[in-house]
């Protein structure tokens, strides 16, 4: 029988005394040295290779690494999980560098308006802007927002403007797919939802609407309640995945997986006029509408977002929804 675990069953250290432990050179040194080493390395070995004239102060800092970033075995030294956390972030460039990319219209549309759109980079972010309507969120993003998300400087190498796009897509989804189920992709700890309801949608011509700022009239936030790392997006993202939308998508001709890698003018859509209607709020349920051509998906789903019905109708029967 699984029994969870209290927080006195296991060390953990405060996150000041964690990033003083890291701020050190010769530390740093001996994370990156066992990264990148085939085998465990002996102390010796390890000492030859950090700071072969230092034999007084090398013990002393890699005594500070053992146990929460460094483990002694048998054989030697090795990198724990968390070390192998804080090189990646070096290797990234999140922590070395702070590359940028001035904005400039890429051979893409908007998935909204078919617009020609733009893409830049800077501060560690990855931001595209449809060049016509609003986007997906105004306020206090860039005009037309259709997408702004954290991109690590690796990412950028060897790709091209659209390939950045691409490969950012694909990260989002890695990281909110575990949250959609409960848990986090950087720490693994449990996920807590929420959700943002706009009472007084009623989008412009923009598509957005001026009381919330974006087009989509219901956000679910999700929350680590360990790291706080945290995304957003629309409740209807959740019921891609269940069988019922898939089967119904694959019905009508599209063969990609699903969420999309990215919306495109081909498979836009498919999603374009999905809507979400509040029919509770304590707790809050969710009614999500998903037309395809003259046939409709309405699912039913709860507060955490749980798929509770799938049914099917004629589009024309979905008062909801925009008329073709």
């Amino acid at each position: 029988m699984d029994v969870p675990v209290g927080r006195d069953e296991f060390t953990e250290i405060p996150a000041e005394d964690a990033f003083a432990i890291l701020g050190n050179e010769t530390r740093m040194s001996v994370l990156r040295t066992l990264w990148q080493a085939d085998a465990a390395l002996s102390f010796s070995d390890l000492r030859g290779a950090v700071a072969p004239e230092d034999t007084g102060n090398f013990n002393y800092h890699l005594e500070k690494l053992t146990d929460h970033f460094v483990r002694k075995t048998d054989e030697g030294y090795v990198l724990r999980f968390a070390g192998e956390q804080v090189v990646r972030a070096a290797l990234s460039g999140t922590i070395t560098s702070n590359p940028t990319i001035p904005p400039a219209e890429i051979d893409e549309r908007c998935p909204y308006c078919d617009a020609p759109v733009k893409m830049g980079y800077q501060e560690e972010t990855i931001s595209v802007q449809c060049t016509d309507c609003g986007g997906v969120i105004d306020g206090e993003f860039p005009d037309g927002t259709t997408m702004y998300f954290e991109f690590p400087p690796a990412g950028l190498a060897g790709r091209d403007r659209e390939g950045i796009i691409d490969a950012a897509h694909v990260l989002y989804d890695a990281k909110i797919a575990p949250m959609m189920k409960g848990v986090c992709p950087e720490c693994a700890g449990r996920i807590s939802i929420s959700h943002d309801v706009c009472r007084e949608h009623d989008p412009d011509v923009s598509g957005l609407c001026a009381a919330c700022d974006t087009r989509f009239p219901v956000w679910s936030q999700f929350t680590c309640e360990h790291c706080r790392y945290s995304r957003r997006s629309p409740p209807w993202f959740v019921a891609l995945n269940h069988p019922a939308v898939v089967a119904f998508y694959h019905e009508h001709g599209l063969s990609e997986t699903l969420p999309f890698r990215k919306l495109t003018e081909d498979n836009a859509r498919f999603v374009r006029d999905i809507s979400t209607t509040v029919t509770d709020t304590d707790p809050y349920r969710f009614r999500v509408a998903i037309p395809v051509e003259d046939a409709a998906l309405v699912v039913a789903m709860n507060n955490a977002l749980t798929v509770l019905s799938v049914e099917r109708t004629a589009r024309d029967e979905v008062t909801e929804l925009p008329t073709n």
